[in-house]
């Protein structure tokens, strides 16, 4: 520690009188090496300012945090408001659903309906003169099969060609040779397809 005396010569010479309102001033200064007064109060400064940057960031944080708060409980009201219009909606989906189904029944009978007047039709045009049904019969996958009587086997192999002949509605026809004495029992065979163009 250094001291310095301002007052001079006064102080050193002794009892002497002191010259009036003159008090005696010393004044200290301290030094130190390296400066390390201003180490402390630059690390203190830095604390405080990354105190301060934390407090905002994690405000900053918070507000955030609250504003998505807020949306979410937002959100949620309008889907408890909106909820019935779903329901209504899920239901609207499944009697559509419901409906397009009963359509596509519907056009298929609406087309199964013409099948069977162009089938009899057709069939008609190729039955010879001489050649009766017995029965006939419309199975599954449009398999046709027909029991009838010919009173030759000419007319009974006739009956097969023009069958035959009529691709746009018969297909895969078979008619075995027919047995019997002066008149002919047949059965034949064929797959209807509905293909009127």
């Amino acid at each position: 520690m250094i001291k310095i005396n301002l007052l001079g010569d006064a102080l050193a010479q002794g009892p002497q009188k002191k010259p009036e309102g003159a008090e005696p001033v010393q004044v200290f200064a301290e030094a130190e090496a390296g400066g390390r007064t201003s180490l402390p109060i630059a690390g203190a400064i830095v604390f405080i300012l990354l105190a301060g940057f934390g407090g905002v960031y994690w405000l900053y944080l918070n507000n955030e945090v609250n504003k998505a708060r807020e949306e979410v409980a937002r959100l949620e009201e309008e889907k408890r408001k909106l909820e019935p219009f779903i329901k209504k909606e899920a239901e609207f989906r499944k009697q559509r659903e419901i409906l397009k189904k009963k359509e596509e029944v519907m056009q298929g009978l609406k087309a199964g309906q013409a099948l069977p007047v162009h089938f009899l039709e057709e069939l008609a045009n190729c039955i010879p003169d001489d050649v009766y049904f017995n029965e006939v019969t419309l199975g599954p996958d449009k398999k046709v099969s027909i029991k009838g009587v010919g009173r030759t086997l000419e007319v009974v192999q006739l009956f097969r060609q023009n069958l035959s002949a009529r691709t746009r509605w018969f297909k895969d026809v078979v008619v075995p040779k027919g047995t019997g004495e002066g008149r002919v029992e047949f059965t034949a065979y064929f797959t209807l397809q509905n293909n009127p163009s």
